[in-house]
């Protein structure tokens, strides 16, 4: 009987050991799935439009007297772009830019006048993040289309393709909305037979889809 017993005892204590060292089943533990990051919000395609001011400065070379003549309008139109992520918070791609116009000088002595109809402007960006907003630059060539009404302003009659330079500021407002502003100098030079200048600054108010 003692035998019996103690061999039950041996039994026992053996198991509750093996089932200590053991100890409880583990827990599956889920995988931990990283989520990729966002790619870079200003990194596409965007489409827009613009809302400003311009102020245009008619040369006319010395062939009249005066032959300076200044005009500010309302100027605006619609944008399209796309910009590239090149790393470390800088951005660079092509943008399309056109303006209607409404840009008219004319001689109060004569009544010859000049009109300034259309802008059309093709530039690169280039860009930099700063927090919430996009501080950029820009370099291109840009069209302008005059009609004139007399003789006076034949130096100016005509269209023109040169050069435009600006720098402005974009700001994120959604998950795909930006507003900003944009500041644009234009130089028309040589236009028309007697080779007359324009120039043009431009302010706009810029409202962009981004995709």
């Amino acid at each position: 009987m003692l035998k019996t017993t103690t061999a039950l005892t041996v039994l026992i204590v053996s198991t509750a050991g093996m089932a200590f060292a053991a100890g409880p089943e583990p827990t599956p533990v889920a995988p931990v799935v990283v989520a990729p990051p966002p790619p870079p919000f200003w990194a596409g395609g965007y489409v827009g439009a613009q809302l400003g001011y311009a102020f245009s400065d008619f040369d006319l070379g010395s062939i009249t007297t005066p032959d300076d003549f200044n005009e500010d309008s309302v100027i605006g139109g619609i944008t399209a772009g796309y910009l590239w992520d090149l790393g470390n918070g800088w951005y660079l791609g092509p943008e399309f830019q056109y303006d209607f116009a409404d840009l008219s000088v004319a001689d109060s002595t004569t009544g010859d006048s000049a009109d300034f109809d259309e802008i059309a402007r093709l530039k690169l960006i280039a860009g930099y993040e700063l927090g919430n907003g996009l501080l950029f630059g820009s370099v291109g060539v840009a069209y302008a289309s005059l009609d004139t009404v007399g003789g006076v302003f034949d130096a100016i009659d005509g269209s023109d393709t040169s050069y435009v330079v600006g720098v402005g500021y974009d700001y994120r407002v959604g998950d795909n909305w930006t507003v900003g502003g944009e500041y644009q100098y234009h130089n028309f030079t040589g236009i028309g037979d007697a080779g007359g200048d324009v120039d043009v600054n431009t302010i706009h108010l810029r409202a962009m889809y981004r995709f």
